[in-house]
């Protein structure tokens, strides 16, 4: 099974989440330049007025330097100024689309807004130059993030036809993330295709078979079908997996606020 985090860490050291070697650019020239402060920005607490200051001088030096803006734009959003972020990163997306899109869109899809997730999304995935990219934190990849998006929209349809053209396309059991088939699982339940919803989750419990959501939808996908034995089945795994806390929520995002499973209700 692949590692989403460990792949992202290393792609990481040539995208937008790790500039990379500064020698790339010819010396002298502005992004040279640009790129020079802002890992001597680094150097400081993030968010600090210093760090904030030679990002600005970056800017100055290098305006068309977008690893500048992107970097200054960080603590705003770890700090919950989404506006005062976005404006600033706004300017590293329109130098370079493919690198720093999919890092607005995730905080889109943090603050959940969704339309404007899912349009920075279908933007970069009609890119040429796009390349498999994951949230910041390396949990979960982009694609499920934009089927998940149509699904808060209540496109369930979209969310399917895309979380499918996503899982279709893996090479290998290495490509399968941890709860990939779970969230095709989840999709299928709310677009009503049962056994398509069964196969998913059967293939997800060939992988992680000990979280309780993922016997209760494959219960409700039985209960679609009207075999309620199987359906009591999968709902009595869940319940003994929910005495578990550990065993509870994938932490993921759900399609729907009601999707959190509990013991009672």
């Amino acid at each position: 099974m692949k590692n989403g985090i460990v792949i992202f860490l290393l792609a990481s050291c040539f995208s937008s989440f790790g500039q990379g070697n500064c020698l790339i650019y010819p010396e002298g020239s502005r992004s040279r330049k640009a790129c020079e402060i802002c890992y001597k920005a680094l150097e400081h607490r993030q968010g600090s007025k210093e760090s904030q200051m030679m990002f600005d001088s970056a800017i100055a030096v290098g305006p068309d330097f977008a690893w500048s803006y992107f970097e200054k734009s960080v603590p705003y959003f770890k700090r919950g100024f989404l506006y005062e972020g976005i404006q600033i990163l706004n300017k590293a997306v329109e130098l370079e689309p493919v690198n720093y899109l999919c890092y607005r869109a995730s905080w889109f899809w943090q603050y959940k807004n969704y339309d404007l997730c899912i349009q920075d999304l279908e933007a970069y995935y009609a890119l040429p130059d796009a390349y498999l990219q994951y949230t910041p934190g390396g949990e979960m990849n982009m694609e499920i993030v934009l089927g998940l998006a149509y699904a808060k929209n209540e496109n369930y349809a979209k969310a399917v036809e895309t979380l499918e053209n996503f899982t279709n396309s893996y090479q290998s059991k290495y490509e399968i993330g941890f709860f990939d088939y779970h969230v095709l699982g989840v999709m299928y339940v709310h677009n009503k295709q049962y056994n398509k919803a069964i196969e998913a989750f059967k293939k997800q419990l060939t992988i992680v078979d000990n979280i309780a959501d993922s016997y209760y939808y494959l219960g409700l996908a039985y209960k679609g079908l009207s075999d309620k034995d199987s359906a009591n089945l999968q709902f009595e795994k869940a319940l003994l997996l929910l005495k578990d806390k550990n065993r509870h929520r994938i932490n993921i995002g759900y399609p729907v606020s009601e999707d959190d499973v509990y013991a009672e209700m």
